[in-house]
């Protein structure tokens, strides 16, 4: 799956928890997407570092790790642009 493809997937995976008023941390979104906690870190960290996404950092392993992870306005247009497949 390319960068691109995964950062889809997480950044829609935000938007549906968004949508059903439920809250996500890192070890959410591995166990929503069925991703391995390293494979969440790295799409998390590009992602924040893309200012797409917004959250608390927590402690723990792999780094970085977040609690109350957001989709930001920049997110939510990247999304427009790029739908993620179905």
């Amino acid at each position: 799956m390319s960068d691109d493809s995964r950062l889809c997937e997480l950044l829609g995976a935000l938007r549906r928890a968004d949508e059903r008023g439920l809250v996500m941390s890192s070890e959410a979104l591995a166990d929503d997407l069925g991703w391995s906690p390293g494979d969440v870190a790295g799409t998390v960290r590009d992602a924040k570092a893309a200012m797409l996404i917004w959250g608390l950092g927590s402690g723990g392993q792999p780094q970085p790790r977040f609690d109350e992870i957001e989709l930001t306005v920049q997110g939510n247009r990247y999304l427009r642009e790029h739908p993620p497949s179905a």
